[in-house]
């Protein structure tokens, strides 16, 4: 039979051209720039269902951003904020309640020109800034589907990300303010980098556990970045930094591995996580084989009386360049007499919560599950001295591990680990 190849040709021809126009392709490791102003283009505007197009992210690449469900009763206040963060980031600012967890979930697809979808060779995107404070913690969550690659500081100790299946869920720990929205706070940050996609879920808010709503600035920047310092051009390379509350003081006890032109070590402390001043210089440890090991004991009178402390090291070369390490936060109830204890533990139906306080007031007491959502509330008023409190309807709770977290007086005083039978 003859075949006619040049019919064929164009029929392949056209064929290739409709797949292209259909699905393109892209890499965005030069970032995507979501500095335009969005339009609504369908739904009500800042609520479930409202959907947004941003013009040209990238050269012939268009941005849709859905706001899909809200929980806790959060509300999306802005949805696109550039004056406190980085104009080229998607910036939403989310309000969440008072003693409440709430969320509000993004979804983002990129498209070309003609409104189909645009696959992205390699997508990179960085949640930044989940910071937090004594009442609140901030939570971002990004989802981009299997064999996605997660990247972030992980010796930090400021945000803790679990993995559930595709969604990668970073809470804030350390409750340690940072000005604006900055890149350079790598501590409060983490990216997730997953090849041949076109769109991707961003959750959004906090765990609030205050008695007034708040509204927080948050932002996703399509970068990567390197979360691991190059050694061979650090002055120093730390194997270990601790602090410990002994007899009413703190001990800091820091280890290091190398030292390059390293002339001496500060200890900085802070009471709001924000405003540090130098309250030592350590000039010298001891050799412990490859190692060097520094030990610092703050006992003043002002730690007695504090309930969180901020603890971090500024370490100085001998040409007076300097770099700090990460912050630790310090809780002082061990120290004041306040012990937390709970039972059952496994538990099925009630949790009993037992605390000594320091001074009348009001304890709230929250549970919250493996995805970082509170599952329970129970606010009750407590005296100075042996209180317990009994958290009732628990057994509709489904089995798995839990966290216990008990506030006094606006200031969390602990937290311990459950199992729901």
């Amino acid at each position: 039979m003859k075949t006619n190849f040049t019919s064929m040709k164009y029929a392949i021809l056209f064929i290739v051209v409709l797949f292209s126009s259909l699905q393109t392709k892209a890499d965005n490791s030069f970032g995507f720039n979501f500095n335009s102003t969005p339009t609504l283009v369908s739904g009500t505007a800042l609520t479930v269902g409202a959907k947004y197009k941003f013009g040209s992210v990238a050269s012939g690449t268009d941005a849709y951003v859905t706001i899909v469900s809200a929980t806790g009763g959060a509300t999306v206040t802005t949805l696109d904020d550039n004056t406190t963060t980085k104009p080229e980031a998607f910036s939403p600012v989310i309000h969440i309640p008072a003693l409440s967890t709430g969320l509000v979930e993004f979804k983002i697809e990129f498209v070309n020109g003609g409104g189909n979808p645009k696959i992205i060779d390699t997508l990179r995107a960085t949640a930044m800034d989940i910071d937090g404070n004594a009442t609140l913690h901030e939570m971002d969550m990004l989802d981009m589907g299997p064999s996605s690659l997660l990247n972030y500081l992980t010796g930090t100790l400021q945000i803790n990300v679990v993995q559930t299946l595709n969604q990668y869920l970073a809470t804030n720990v350390a409750g340690v303010e940072y000005t604006g929205v900055d890149t350079a706070a790598k501590s409060v940050m983490f990216t997730l980098t997953k090849n041949n996609i076109s769109s991707f879920t961003y959750k959004a808010g906090a765990i609030n556990l205050a008695t007034s709503a708040t509204t927080r600035q948050k932002g996703i920047y399509f970068k990567g970045f390197n979360y691991v310092a190059a050694t061979g051009t650090l002055a120093v390379k730390y194997s270990a930094f601790d602090a410990v509350v002994v007899d009413k003081s703190v001990v800091l006890k820091w280890i290091t591995e190398q030292e390059i032109n390293s002339n001496h070590f500060e200890v900085e402390r802070s009471f709001d996580g924000k405003n540090f001043s130098t309250i030592a210089f350590v000039l010298d440890g001891f050799e412990n084989g490859a190692k060097k090991m520094y030990q610092y004991k703050d006992n003043s009178a002002e730690v007695q009386s504090k309930l969180v402390i901020y603890y971090r090291l500024k370490q100085v070369d001998n040409d007076d360049k300097f770099t700090y390490t990460n912050t630790l936060v310090v809780k002082m109830q061990a120290a004041n007499g306040v012990t937390i204890q709970t039972s059952p533990n496994p538990f099925t139906d009630n949790l009993n919560v037992r605390f000594t306080a320091t001074e009348n007031g009001t304890a709230l007491i929250s549970v919250v599950n493996s995805n970082g959502q509170q599952v329970v509330n129970q606010q009750s008023t407590i005296s100075k001295g042996y209180n317990t409190i009994q958290v009732n309807g628990l057994s509709k709770l489904a089995p798995g591990m839990y966290v216990a977290h008990v506030t006094m007086n606006g200031v969390i005083a602990g937290t311990q680990k459950i199992i729901k039978n």
